[in-house]
């Protein structure tokens, strides 16, 4: 339907412009607060442009929200301001049939954002991350697509996963003899940190000669090494810049070791929402924007616009304290915020089909 495909192309162009505006601003800020760090080792300017650029699928994916909630009401609050959603009620279009392209164009801005949070933004988080820490000298640990590799006195490392609290998944070890020859390969499907080292889980380790080779097998071995603090630290990633598969995985690891999971549960199933958040924030812009409006009011929807946006925010942040606090459900503390703010907008919605042209919120109104 033509009217469907304008009100949907509408919709992106404004939440395109807004997140244009408001990813432009973020990634201004961090330039600005990279700064601080410039001349720290060999972080300089060009290494600080590269951390900035590498930021952007991040504030692309945090802004996405706010956008589609103000570039849906710009958007939609022109086609209001020159009587084209009035016209489109008048000529027998229910307020059903408007909302539902409005929903088809959040859906499509839903799925991208999933997408680049759980495919790109994890590696882009990680070899910003990277760039700075090797570029500030605060590690010597080289940090690739397949994990991370470090050095131990004379032992190489090599790192699938480093996850939070310093557990690590797909660990191999490399001892290297006097002449800078292999003496053994160790490979352990996970680590738990220790005071020192760490206790290694199924493992194999192999002992290499000029003969032959020995292999042998482990439930636990304790692996002793050098490895501070402060290297975990800077290599560790964080479960918000997680995919939400690796996510659920360390999920099923923590739950498995009877470890404290409420956070990280909590951040899981705020990523699986997140495109659900979407459809709201564009639903709940649409009406501020039903029936005829004055020209130049676009200054007051934008800053209904940056309202209800901060409203939503101190909301979750206050059920997610709260909820966090009291051990309630994780799925109920990243639904109320949602069903909230999902619960206004179906209820401006019935309220102001109540006072415009005929029909109700799912008929059409009848054509003389």
């Amino acid at each position: 339907m033509i009217i469907n495909r304008y009100i949907i192309r509408t919709i992106h162009l404004g939440t395109f412009t807004a997140l244009l505006a408001l990813v432009g601003l973020g990634l201004i800020f961090e330039f600005i607060g990279e700064l601080d760090d410039l001349g720290e080792g060999a972080y300089d300017l060009q290494q600080v442009i590269k951390f900035v650029a590498l930021s952007f699928p991040g504030k692309v994916v945090e802004f996405m929200p706010l956008a589609v909630l103000l570039g849906s009401m710009l958007g939609l609050g022109a086609l209001a301001s020159n009587s084209e959603i009035v016209a489109m009620q008048a000529s027998g279009l229910s307020l059903r049939k408007l909302v539902s392209p409005v929903i088809q164009a959040a859906l499509i801005l839903a799925v991208l954002n999933f997408l680049l949070a759980d495919w790109v933004v994890p590696d882009s988080e990680t070899y910003a991350r990277s760039v700075k820490n090797l570029a500030q000298e605060k590690t010597s640990a080289l940090l690739v697509r397949e994990g991370l590799w470090t050095k131990d006195e004379s032992r190489v490392l090599h790192i699938g996963q480093l996850l939070p609290n310093g557990i690590a998944r797909d660990i191999e070890i490399f001892e290297l003899d006097s002449r800078g020859g292999l003496f053994s390969a160790l490979k352990a499907e996970r680590a738990i940190p220790l005071e020192q080292g760490w206790e290694l889980h199924q493992v194999q380790k192999s002992i290499i000669n000029a003969e032959q080779v020995e292999t042998k097998g482990y439930d636990k071995l304790v692996y002793k090494g050098n490895l501070s603090p402060q290297l975990l630290e800077v290599l560790m990633i964080e479960p918000r810049q997680m995919s939400s598969g690796d996510l659920r995985a360390y999920l099923n690891f923590l739950e498995e070791n009877r470890l404290d999971d409420r956070v990280e549960r909590l951040i899981f199933w705020q990523k699986l929402l997140a495109p659900f958040t979407i459809v709201i924030m564009c639903l709940l812009a649409f009406p501020f924007v039903l029936g005829s409006q004055r020209q130049g009011n676009t200054g007051q929807r934008l800053l209904i616009g940056i309202l209800l946006g901060l409203a939503f925010v101190v909301v979750d942040r206050l059920v997610v304290q709260l909820g966090t606090q009291f051990h309630f459900n994780a799925l109920a503390i990243a639904l109320i915020p949602n069903l909230a703010f999902l619960g206004i907008a179906v209820y401006m919605l019935i309220k102001k089909q109540s006072h415009g042209p005929g029909g109700s919120l799912f008929f059409s109104p009848l054509k003389a």
